[in-house]
């Protein structure tokens, strides 16, 4: 065993040993370079004087070519002993080059020991080769772990509180409950609390609105038909009872209105009075629910579970803490996305809306339809391979039944990379006065007023932090580093050249 690792010593140093001995000028001159060039040489001369005899016995018997030839023949050797001496000449300068920076890089490594494995004495050598051996094992071994908790991807979440000189209102949908249950769950042309006059026919209804007007009265307050906004003021003094800031959703039938609907409106002290009165059409025959939505402006999709009820007589404050989130893509835990995959709805993705997307086009898949609303966004390719052609009654049942069962889950539907988190906090009061009146009065507030959350997920261990505990490690164990690598690397690489040439 000690004799394998004594020639394993060995081994290391004859590569130096090798490059030194090799390319020497004084070792070629000794071992008979020098002398083959003498002896072409001393043939040279022999040659010469074979050449002038011939020439004297030719130029008495009259034979002048003999001479010629043999000049030149002599002349194109002596050129080729010449070129061959200079292509040595050369490859010697070179090896002599090679040989010295080889022991330049020999004795200059910046890797601790390595010098010494290739220059001491045969105990020494072995030493500082086991040394080096052992700092390359434990650097191997904490590097794999380190890479090995990279590759685990994991996150933090840092939960600051960001300044702003400007914090802008989300959106409010406004919303009549059964207007907006009926023109959302209607089918051709009918809501679900109404029989169909002739359900044996095939629908071939196509979606309309009615065209409520959308005007301002005399007092310049905004009206749609059925919600007469008159008042719409921030503390701040900034005027909002106009198109501007409100807009009537034609795709419910005005049933719904949606309040800053650009998300540009902002107040100094973030607070906000409305009031707006509702004149329920003839045909609802009961008494208004009117229930308000808070949302990212971004998003068109109503959810209702961030509903507010609210009733007239009632002065209601709903105070609003504002959350941004932003979350890690792949290959991170949350895996977040910002393109709209399955999600078939206008507005920003939203992963609520992609569930529902998916479940929408399994119902026209499996019944060849869809209510009223959400087929305007079923894509043309699943209507013209799933397109049905089952009567009223049929698909009504089938859609029903299928609204019915349980939420198809699915894995297509990932969580989006920004967000905006609303919390809401109603309270209410009891209005004293004017009850006469079935006026809805709101009023918003920013429990920060010149502030919001922020939660941001953030990778625990980023890759710039596992280059330096890697690069420290190295150089703790073996004093390496990239530039001692590539020390190593063109060592190596003079070495191979010098015994190829």
């Amino acid at each position: 065993m000690v004799n394998c690792f004594y020639n394993l010593i060995d081994f290391w140093k004859g590569l130096f040993k090798n490059s030194e001995t090799k390319g020497n000028p004084r070792t070629d001159s000794m071992n008979g370079s020098a002398n083959n060039y003498g002896v072409r040489n001393g043939n040279g001369r022999l040659e010469l004087e074979l050449l002038e005899n011939i020439h004297e016995k030719n130029r008495s018997e009259g034979f002048t070519y003999v001479d010629r030839s043999l000049l030149e023949q002599n002349n194109n050797s002596k050129l080729n002993d010449d070129e061959d001496n200079y292509w040595h000449e050369i490859q010697l300068n070179r090896k002599m080059i090679i040989k010295k920076k080889i022991e330049e890089y020999v004795n200059t490594f910046t890797v601790h020991g390595l010098t010494k494995v290739f220059t001491g004495e045969r105990v020494e050598s072995a030493f500082w080769l086991v040394m080096l051996f052992g700092g390359i094992l434990l650097s191997v071994v904490i590097v794999h772990g380190l890479v090995t908790k990279f590759l685990k991807h994991g996150i933090y979440t840092e939960i600051r509180s960001e300044i702003t000189d400007e914090n802008f209102f989300p959106s409010v949908t406004f919303c009549e409950n059964q207007l907006l249950i009926d023109n959302y769950f209607s089918y051709c042309g009918v809501p679900p609390r109404v029989q169909h006059i002739n359900h044996t026919v095939v629908c071939d209804y196509k979606m309309k609105y009615r065209q409520a007007p959308m005007n301002e009265s005399r007092n310049k307050f905004w009206y749609n038909g059925l919600f007469n906004v008159t008042k719409c003021e921030t503390w701040g003094g900034k005027k909002c009872a106009n198109s501007d800031y409100f807009k009537t959703m034609k795709h419910f039938n005005h049933s719904c209105i949606t309040w800053n609907y650009a998300g540009n409106l902002s107040d100094i002290y973030s607070h906000v009075d409305i009031e707006f009165e509702f004149k329920p059409p003839s045909w609802l025959n009961k008494d208004e629910v009117i229930i308000a939505v808070p949302h990212d402006h971004t998003i068109h999709e109503i959810d209702i579970t961030n509903k507010v009820d609210i009733e007239p007589y009632k002065t209601y404050e709903i105070k609003l803490d504002k959350t941004e989130i932003k979350r890690l893509p792949h290959p991170f835990p949350s895996n977040c996305s910002n393109s709209k995959g399955e999600d078939i709805f206008p507005g920003r993705y939203t992963r609520r809306s992609c569930i529902e997307s998916h479940n929408y086009i399994e119902m026209y898949k499996k019944c060849g339809d869809t209510l009223d609303y959400v087929r305007q966004f079923i894509p043309h390719a699943i209507k013209k391979r799933y397109k049905g052609n089952k009567t009223i009654k049929e698909a009504e049942m089938c859609i029903w039944r299928f609204g019915k069962g349980e939420t198809q889950k699915t894995k297509n539907c990932a969580f989006p990379c920004t967000d905006l988190d609303l919390g809401v906090m109603p309270s209410f009061n009891e209005r004293k006065k004017g009850k006469s009146q079935t006026k809805y009065r709101i009023s918003l507030q920013y429990q920060r007023v010149d502030a919001y959350k922020v939660m941001e997920e953030k990778e625990l261990y980023p890759w710039d932090q596992m280059a330096c505990e890697i690069g420290g490690l190295i150089g703790l164990a073996i004093g390496a580093s990239i530039i001692s690598l590539v020390e190593v690397i063109v060592y190596a690489f003079l070495v191979i050249v010098n015994k190829v040439i």
